[in-house]
């Protein structure tokens, strides 16, 4: 509904546009892997006689897609925002349309090439379920890591630059505001952080095990910790539904004021609110 209301009504492709596409194609991608894991739970090792190796391999590969571009989008939008906010002067040329589809384009390029890794090393029997020792090699895994706390690296020190920006730039340090603009961006982050956090965590942990650094005694455990943990990190996909109504809701009315949608300052995929036009809190 989300990508036919902004393909549909959009009029002029914005950063808010670019995002919503973006994540709501990510989304998809999980969307449709979601109902095959749930049968691949039940039929067990008589996946690959029943829907094929390639399959899996492929369902496996959207599922990895969806997270990592998910993480990469997210911390862009942070990124963008404390841009506008911070740096208002230039962010129409630093953060322009053009330049946020180009980086986007090159998120899907990379996260895709990656997954090329998964597609041809899997051998799981169990779609989903056991994944083979070459994918969970540590010199594929530790990189993801290393995204990952670069990511939230990123957006710890965007939020907390974004919230001293505020403050000082607001008339009346209690204005409620600027209070509620505060609790937006750290409640953002820690959802962002604990969605993702726990299930890097325990891939991290699972593939040691896998590859002998960790006693084979943890195994399973970490195993089935690795999987609740991707249904943590599955929360955000859901959430997102929430960015998109104001997402949209947001271009409507620009579309209504000047025939053209105007970008959003402040836009966050982790818990889907916004909140328009930061730069200046006390118009809230």
């Amino acid at each position: 509904m989300a990508l036919y209301t902004i393909c549909c009504e959009v009029k002029k492709p914005t950063k808010s546009f670019i995002y919503v596409m973006n994540l709501v194609v990510s989304d998809s991608l999980l969307l449709f892997a979601l109902p095959f894991k749930v049968y691949a739970f039940f039929v067990n090792n008589d996946w690959s006689r029943k829907m094929g190796k390639n399959f899996c391999r492929v369902l496996e590969s959207l599922c990895f897609v969806n997270t990592y571009t998910s993480i990469l989008v997210i911390t862009l939008i942070c990124v963008d925002r404390y841009v506008a906010v911070v740096h208002p002067f230039n962010a129409r040329t630093i953060s322009s349309p053009r330049t946020i589809a180009g980086v986007c384009a090159a998120i899907w390029i990379i996260v895709c090439s990656c997954t090329l890794h998964i597609y041809f090393t899997s051998q799981s029997e169990s779609c989903f379920y056991h994944l083979s020792p070459r994918v969970l090699d540590i010199v594929f895994i530790a990189p993801l890591g290393v995204v990952f706390v670069v990511c939230a690296l990123i957006m710890v020190l965007c939020s907390i630059g974004i919230v001293h920006s505020l403050r000082d730039r607001a008339s009346d340090p209690r204005d409620r505001g600027n209070e509620k603009c505060t609790k937006v961006l750290l409640s953002n982050l820690f959802t962002f952080l604990i969605c993702f956090t726990p299930y890097h965590a325990a891939l991290l942990l699972y593939a040691s095990a896998v590859n002998g650094f960790i006693s084979e005694q943890y195994y399973e455990c970490l195993r089935h910790a690795l999987h609740f943990t991707l249904y943590l990190a599955n929360v955000n996909c859901c959430l997102d539904s929430i960015y998109y109504f104001y997402a949209i809701k947001e271009l409507r009315r620009a579309e209504r004021v000047s025939g053209t949608a105007v970008p959003m300052e402040v836009a966050d995929t982790s818990m889907g609110s916004t909140v328009n036009e930061l730069r200046d809190p006390s118009s809230h």
